[in-house]
């Protein structure tokens, strides 16, 4: 089994804020390095062995990507262009897959909507249940999988909430919503 870690990157600069600065180049906020650090030292009391770290090359992502680096006390964060927003989930699990095999983990830093994307294919997430896909900036969500680019079979383990820093298992799925009780009219 090859062991997926999908991590959302921190809270970045709003794009109402940036000013002049490309969207490419907007750096995580203090708030989103400080929590997201939390996030990394939690992920690393948990002892997974993480061989890759593959990173969008934008800015927000490449500074999460280094930041869990220093976490793991890895000494290398990779580049992969199919990790930006808007980059097909085949193609990059194709690219994956040459780089990682069996028995290894790679922690893949990007972006939403690709990012939720992967946890519904990647996951196997139903139909009915992709909507409910709560991937929040910061999280981590390990699945395992029996190769690339297939990704099957897959095993979604656990996800780590970037604010609480609990685990909690499966995928990020918000609660589904529930039906009003009917009021009984006053009289």
């Amino acid at each position: 089994m090859i062991r997926i870690y999908l991590v959302r990157h921190g809270i970045a600069v709003d794009h109402a804020d940036r000013g002049e600065l490309p969207d490419d180049d907007r750096p995580l906020t203090g708030k989103g390095r400080r929590r997201f650090r939390r996030a990394a030292r939690a992920f690393a009391r948990l002892g997974e062995q993480v061989d890759f770290i593959f990173t969008s090359p934008l800015i927000r992502a490449a500074q999460t990507a280094e930041i869990l680096a220093g976490a793991l006390r890895a000494s290398e964060v990779g580049v992969v262009e199919e990790l930006r927003p808007e980059g097909a989930v085949g193609k990059l699990l194709a690219e994956v897959g040459r780089r990682v095999k069996d028995e290894q983990g790679v922690a893949l830093v990007g972006h939403d909507p690709q990012m939720s994307q992967l946890v519904a294919v990647v996951g196997d997430v139903s139909k009915t249940d992709q909507e409910r896909i709560d991937f929040r900036k910061g999280a981590i969500v390990r699945i395992d999988v029996g190769e690339l680019p297939s990704a099957r079979p897959a095993q979604p383990r656990w996800w780590l909430k970037p604010k609480s820093r609990t685990l909690a298992k499966g995928v990020p799925l918000k609660k589904p919503a529930t039906a009003e009780k009917p009021t009984r009219a006053r009289r």
